[in-house]
C-alpha cells in the first residue's frame, strides 16, 4: 500500500498542475448544481470505506500507510458533509481556487510530491521502545547471548538448533567475522561447536582455507547426503566470499564440525542463503552485485529491479538458473522430492515458488520483506519486517529493534496463508527464520542479541 500511496500522490502532484484539466472538471462537477450532490455523497461513501479500512488491524495507528488512509477518510467525510450542507459556500470558494490557481496548486503539488517520496521509504511511526535489556514478555519468549544468530537448523537428534551468527553482510554493515553456535533446546545454553579441517572432498579442490581462518557465516542448511553423513552448507563472507562445507558429527554425545572443503564465489555473483541437496551440490541466491552502495540498494528496493537470480552449482562450477531473476532474492528452501524450491524477493515482497522442471515461477503470495522460508511437513513458514527499509536507519546504535514484524505459515502446495503471528513494540524485531518446533516457533535475527520463542495457535 506504500507504493500505492507513492504513485498516488505522485500522479496527482503532475494532475493538478494541469489546469485546463482540472478546470474542465470542477466545472462539470461542481459549479453545476445538478452534479455536485452527487460529488458530496461520493466523497462520503468513500470516506466512510477509507476509515473503515484505515482501522483494520491491530496496529494500524503504527502504521504510515493506513494513517493516511484514515486521514483522506476523515478528510472526505468532511468535506462531503461542506459540499451537501453548504453548497453556495462552496462553488464561491472552488471560483477563487480558479482565479488564483497556481498560487495553490503548486504548492499542493510539492506537498504532494514529498508525500510521494516519504510513504516509500518510511512505514513504521514510533518511537521505538527500549528494548536492550534481556527479559521476555507476554508475547515472546527470549534466549539471549547470541550475536545477530540470522539462520537456524535443527540437528538430526533434534535436541539442538545450529546457528550462524552473521558477522555482517553489505550494504548495510561492513563485513566482519561471525560465529556457529548451538542452541540446547532443553536447558536453552549457548554452545560453540568445535571446528576441524579435512581433506577437501566436497568443494572445489583449487578453494583452499587456512586453519586459523575466521568465517562469516550467512544462509545455512543441513542435509542427510545419499551416503548417510550430514553435510552443512554455509555461505560466508569472510575472510572471503565462499560457500563452505562441513560434515556434521556427534562425537562423546556433542556435534561437532569437520570442515570438508570449499567454493569459491565469483566476482560477478553475491550470495545470500544456500540450499543442499543429497548428493552435495547446491543451489545459492546471487542477491545484487557485490560493492553495492547503499543509495543504490535503496533506489533498487523503491523501483524493484531485477537485481539477481538463483544459481546451481556442481563439480563443474555455477550455473544461472533462467526464469529465477528478480528483485534481491534472499532466502531459498528446497522441496528435493518436487523439484520445486521456495525463493524470497526480498525487495519485490513475495514469496515465489519456482519449478526447477521447467524452469518458471508457478505461484507467489506477497510478503513484506520476506527472508528465509522454512520447509515443516505441508508448511513453509517466513518471516516478514512490516516497515520500510528507512525505517531500520536507528537500530545500528541498538542491541536490538522492536520494529513490527509477522510470522506467516503457507501451504506449501498453494501458499495460501494458513496462520499468522503479528508483533509490535515485543522485545523482538528484524527476524529473518521461522523455525517450529513441537509447540513453539524459534526466531532468528540478522541484528539482535536473542533468540526469540513463541507458542503456536
Amino acid at each position: 500500500m506504500n507504493y500505492f500511496y507513492s504513485f498516488f500522490f505522485l500522479f496527482l502532484s503532475i494532475l493538478i498542475l494541469i489546469k485546463p484539466f482540472v478546470n474542465g472538471v470542477i466545472e462539470k462537477w461542481v459549479l453545476e448544481s445538478n452534479h455536485l450532490k452527487k460529488v458530496g455523497l461520493a466523497n462520503l461513501i468513500l470516506g466512510v470505506a477509507c476509515i473503515y479500512f484505515g482501522t483494520q488491524g491491530e496496529f494500524w495507528f503504527e502504521r504510515l500507510w493506513m494513517v493516511i488512509t484514515f486521514s483522506l477518510g476523515i478528510l472526505l467525510v468532511i468535506r462531503s458533509l461542506l459540499i451537501l450542507l453548504f453548497p453556495t459556500a462552496i462553488k464561491k470558494f472552488v471560483t477563487f481556487i480558479i482565479n488564483n490557481y497556481y498560487k495553490i496548486s503548486i504548492p499542493l503539488s510539492l506537498v504532494m510530491l514529498y508525500l510521494s517520496f516519504f510513504v516509500v521509504i518510511t512505514d513504521y511511526i514510533g518511537p521505538q521502545k527500549d528494548i536492550s535489556s534481556c527479559q521476555s514478555d507476554q508475547y515472546v519468549d527470549l534466549i539471549c547471548g547470541f550475536k545477530n544468530p540470522e539462520d537456524i537448523v535443527i540437528t538430526p537428534d533434534e535436541e539442538y538448533m545450529f546457528i550462524s551468527e552473521m558477522g555482517g553482510v553489505g550494504p548495510y554493515v561492513d563485513i566482519k567475522p561471525g560465529y556457529f553456535a548451538l542452541l540446547n533446546i532443553e536447558n536453552k545454553s549457548r554452545i560453540v561447536p568445535r571446528i576441524s579441517i579435512e581433506e577437501n572432498i566436497w568443494g572445489d579442490p583449487k578453494c583452499e582455507r587456512g586453519i586459523k581462518d575466521e568465517y562469516g557465516p550467512h544462509g545455512i542448511d543441513l542435509v542427510q547426503r545419499n551416503d548417510g553423513r550430514f553435510q552443512l552448507g554455509v555461505i560466508s563472507h569472510y575472510p572471503k566470499e565462499s560457500v563452505e562445507m562441513f560434515e556434521l558429527k556427534k562425537i562423546d554425545g556433542s556435534w561437532e564440525l569437520f570442515w570438508r572443503g570449499c567454493i569459491d564465489v565469483p566476482k560477478n555473483l553475491y550470495f545470500n542463503d544456500i540450499s543442499m541437496k543429497n548428493n552435495g551440490n547446491f543451489y545459492a541466491t546471487h542477491m545484487y552485485k557485490r560493492g553495492i552502495t547503499m543509495n543504490e540498494w535503496l533506489i533498487n528496493s523503491i523501483l524493484k529491479k531485477d537485481s539477481g537470480y538463483l544459481v546451481e552449482w556442481d563439480k563443474f562450477g555455477f550455473n544461472v538458473i533462467s526464469g529465477s531473476e528478480g528483485s534481491g532474492p534472499n532466502g531459498i528452501a528446497l522441496d528435493e522430492k518436487n523439484n520445486l524450491i521456495y525463493i524470497s524477493y526480498n525487495q519485490s515482497d513475495k514469496l515465489t515458488v519456482f519449478d526447477l522442471s521447467t524452469n518458471s515461477k508457478i505461484s507467489s503470495s506477497f510478503v513484506e520483506s520476506p527472508d528465509n522460508p522454512y520447509i515443516k511437513g505441508d508448511s513453509v513458514w517466513m518471516t516478514s519486517l512490516d516497515m520500510q527499509p528507512n525505517d531500520a536507519g536507528d537500530c545500528a546504535e541498538r542491541v536490538a529493534c522492536s520494529l513490527p514484524f509477522s510470522i506467516y505459515e503457507f501451504d506449501k502446495r498453494t501458499l495460501d496463508t494458513l496462520d499468522k503471528y503479528t508483533f509490535s513494540k515485543t522485545v523482538f524485531g528484524l527476524p529473518t527464520v521461522a523455525v517450529p518446533f513441537n509447540d513453539k516457533i524459534y526466531l532468528g535475527s540478522f541484528h539482535s542479541d536473542r533468540i526469540g520463542v513463541i507458542k503456536k495457535n
